[in-house]
């Protein structure tokens, strides 16, 4: 087996990839930066651009979707989908995967994404607000912010 472990800077924190036979099996958000960052390549270029601000689409990279039912692969591609600074609510997931009602099985999905930023987990919000994230409410405030999307989900007054 190949692969490859990126650890890069990310916002205020960082992030670890870990990328098996050319597919990413794992990310890894971590509160604080990486003492040594590693990784070179597009996707290190990716990650970074993304983290500096400028849309990027991670659509190219193939995700390990091994250990998930057909339903849960359904919802992760179609939260793939989903257009950098843009959102989507758990329902409308839920429809796009094909199991329209499905909105609480998605949330739980999103939950267990081991991929987040490439399957774009962030952008998916509860119909009334935010919703939760893996690597905390607080992370998926700040994606969102950098995307420029978090207005739509949570206006800001002025």
């Amino acid at each position: 087996m190949s692969g490859t472990d990126y650890l890069l800077p990310a916002l205020k924190g960082g992030i670890s990839i870990i990328e098996r036979d050319g597919k990413i099996t794992d990310v890894l958000l971590h509160k604080s930066p990486p003492s040594r960052p590693r990784g070179s390549g597009k996707l290190a270029a990716d990650i970074k651009r993304y983290f500096s601000g400028e849309p990027v689409s991670f659509k190219e990279y193939k995700v390990d979707y091994s250990g998930y039912t057909d339903f849960q692969r359904r919802v992760l591609e179609a939260t793939r989908k989903i257009p950098y600074g843009q959102t989507r609510s758990y329902g409308e997931i839920a429809k796009a995967a094909g199991s329209p009602g499905a909105a609480r099985a998605v949330g739980q999905v999103m939950a267990h994404n081991r991929t987040c930023i490439i399957v774009p987990c962030h952008r998916v919000v509860a119909s009334n607000g935010i919703g939760g994230f893996t690597g905390g409410i607080e992370y998926k405030v700040r994606l969102l912010k950098l995307e420029g999307s978090l207005k739509t989900v949570m206006p800001i007054e002025k």
